[in-house]
């Protein structure tokens, strides 16, 4: 085997052989090189014999290569051999080594030299310093190199034979140590055979104790809960033989004392047997009584259905007699109002000086001005009175109440079938809003005659329904703004027009197409409509007033009744009217809007006094159609119905003239006669 074979062998216990002192390295020659600038390359294919081969000239290239590779294959090789004498993995393979080409112009060979054994034949080759064209020197040198190598393989060759030799002794051990290894191995095997079987048995061992323990303690457990019931029942039986002595004692007692008790009890059912025979004669006597009685009964109910039906006759004749008194009164009457002065009225210290009242029957009144200096018909005057007669006038320390109450008859007549008008008028300022509808946040004292004629309506409702009578109640409200209808109550759709239209063709009664009709139940349904009507209807600023109503406003309330024990029927129509005031535009200073409003309520206002006019001259037509106003109060000026109008008069002097034309136009009014008001019956 070579010393690569030796060297490379990873198998410990593979036989030694003997090595053979052998270089690989070709033998020095002593023939003269010839003269070539070519490089030589060294063959390390050697043979096994050690014999030299012939040397090979390489073909010109750019690379260079070692001369002696050599020393680093030996090195490498003895790096890697163990202890043993055996290397751990093979050598690698030396490469070749190509000696770089003389350069020319004296420049010197930088020559790649591998680490060697030997340091001091090294560093002679490095002091040696030969000029590139002596070739035989240069020869010569790597001569001496070969022949140090050579020593130093040789001596490398003795160590690792010697290494052999402890080698084979390490194999041989090696064997005895695997056999007494498997041996051991074999005892070992046994062993663990051996504790197995011990720990199942072991393991039996626990199971079967660990069960023969959970089973006795069970029973143990039962033993104890045996025990603690018969504990418990012996202490329950002692309880129950307690309690059943102490029970048998009292039965004892209770039986005495029922004995003592039967006697009595004896006695007491004898009285009682006696007292009911008297009973029963009683009873007897008072079974004649009863059928007395029953007889007066039957009496009675007959003089009560007699006294509801007279009741009804009643009501039918007040009714009557209610209507006769207010034809009596007449079918239009006026009342006047005048408000009282306002706070900046009062902090300019103003006085009610030029407006007098007559204090016995509240039915004169009468303005004077010392300042007036041309009268009505154009002729100049000095302090002159003007006195004007209604039926009620009021004065401006007059309340709301006191007011509804010369109205409340009317009202009634609404129940009765009938149609009823109440409708303020008088200039802007005057207070008409006032009275009809109350301020903006009313007390029980400041709510106007709209509020208080609904809560009458429906008390009046509640009475009259213990005497058969039932009623449908139908609110609407409209206001008549620049001569068109506008509903307060809708949702504010302007592409929905309101017209006025007659309801029959024969017929007198107007209505009012595409306006909003709500079905009310109670009085805060209609104060909520009131309240939204308010919030719709048009208003403004003028010099005359801060709010001033720029429409007419009509409330309507259709009352429909059924007295199903009579089986009457009647339906009413109750309008109370909020007009517009009048102005004059030199005082009110309108412009723009205002001003156009200005001429429409003038207008319509002029054509109520043509029309009122008209029928207090008797005219065979009646110019209603003129105004929306007008034609929408023709029920309530035709005859067919009983109207209130209140003229509401300023306490400013300042408005003296606006104040007369009001009271001329209220007196006209009240001289008119337009007929007598017809109950409708459905």
């Amino acid at each position: 085997m070579t010393t690569r074979a030796v060297l490379g062998s990873k198998d410990v216990n593979a036989p030694v052989t003997t090595v053979k002192t052998m270089s690989k390295l070709p033998m020095p020659s002593k023939l003269r090189l010839p003269q070539t600038k070519r490089p030589l390359i060294i063959d390390d294919n050697v043979e096994n014999s050690g014999a030299p081969q012939a040397k090979k000239r390489c073909p010109d290239t750019s690379t260079s290569h070692t001369l002696n590779p050599l020393r680093s294959k030996v090195t490498n090789g003895v790096s890697k051999v163990n202890r043993l004498g055996v290397t751990s993995k093979p050598v690698a393979k030396p490469t070749k080594s190509i000696v770089n080409p003389p350069v020319r112009n004296g420049a010197r060979t930088a020559q790649a030299r591998p680490n060697t054994v030997n340091n001091k034949s090294n560093d002679a080759a490095k002091k040696t310093k030969r000029p590139v064209w002596d070739l035989k020197g240069r020869l010569a040198d790597i001569e001496s190199q070969l022949e140090s190598r050579t020593a130093a393989n040789n001596q490398l060759i003795q160590e690792v034979t010697s290494k052999s030799g402890d080698n084979q002794t390490l194999e041989v051990m090696n064997g005895q140590m695997k056999e007494e290894l498997k041996r051991k191995e074999g005892s070992l095997v046994e062993a663990n055979a051996t504790v197995e079987q011990l720990e199942k048995k072991i393991r039996d061992y626990e199971e079967e104790l660990l069960t023969s323990t959970r089973r006795f303690q069970r029973e143990r457990d039962d033993l104890i809960y045996t025990k603690d019931q018969l504990d418990r029942q012996l202490v329950d039986t002692r309880g129950d033989l307690s309690a059943s002595r102490q029970e048998c004692a009292g039965l004892k007692s209770s039986i005495a004392q029922l004995t003592a008790a039967q006697a009595g009890v004896n006695a007491e059912l004898s009285a009682t047997k006696l007292h009911l025979e008297n009973s029963m004669k009683e009873c007897e006597s008072l079974k004649g009584e009863i059928t007395g009685l029953n007889a007066l009964v039957a009496d009675q109910k007959v003089t009560i259905a007699t006294h509801e039906s007279t009741i009804r006759d009643h009501e039918t004749s007040r009714r009557k007699l209610h209507n006769t008194i207010q034809e009596l009164k007449g079918n239009i009457r006026v009342f006047c109002r005048v408000r009282p002065l306002l706070g900046k009225e009062l902090s300019d210290g103003a006085e009610i000086s030029h407006i007098q009242f007559d204090g016995t029957e509240n039915k004169m009144i009468s303005l004077a001005d010392n300042n007036l200096n041309e009268s009505c018909a154009g002729r100049s005057s000095s302090g002159k009175k003007f006195e004007f007669s209604f039926d009620r006038i009021f004065e401006p320390s007059t309340s709301q109440q006191e007011v509804f109450d010369e109205i409340s008859q009317l009202v009634q007549s609404a129940l009765d079938g009938y149609n009823v008008c109440v409708f303020a008028y008088g200039q802007t300022g005057s207070g008409k809003t006032f009275t009809m509808e109350g301020p903006d946040n009313p007390d029980d004292d400041t709510v106007g005659m709209i509020p208080r004629a609904v809560g009458q309506i429906f008390q009046s409702v509640q009475e009259l329904e213990k005497k058969g009578w039932k009623y449908t109640m139908d609110a609407s409200f409209l206001e008549i703004y620049n001569e068109t209808v506008r509903d307060l109550l809708g949702a504010g759709d302007d592409k929905k027009k309101c017209e006025i239209k007659m309801a029959t063709s024969k017929g007198t009664d107007v209505e009012v197409t595409n306006s909003t009709t709500v079905r009310v139940t109670s009085q805060s349904q209609v104060h909520s409509l009131l309240a939204k009507a308010s919030h719709n209807r048009a208003v403004g600023a003028t010099n005359c007033n801060e709010r001033s109503s720029r429409s007419h406003s009509v409330f309507r309330l259709k009352l429909t009744g059924r007295n199903d024990l009579t089986d009457e029927t009647c339906q009413g129509t109750l309008n109370l009217v909020d007009l517009a005031g009048s102005e004059r535009l030199s005082q009110s200073g309108s412009t723009g809007d205002r001003l156009r409003e200005t001429k429409n309520i003038n207008k319509s206002l002029s054509n109520l006094g043509n029309v009122i006019m008209a029928l207090a001259n008797k005219d065979s037509h009646v110019p209603f159609r003129n105004s929306k106003l007008s034609y929408l109060l023709q029920n309530s000026l035709g005859g067919n119905s009983k109207t209130l109008m209140f003229v509401n008069v300023s306490p400013n002097e300042d408005s003296l003239q606006e104040s007369l034309c009001s009271l001329r136009f209220a007196t006209k009014v009240n001289q008119c006669n337009i007929g007598t008001a017809q109950k409708k019956v459905k």
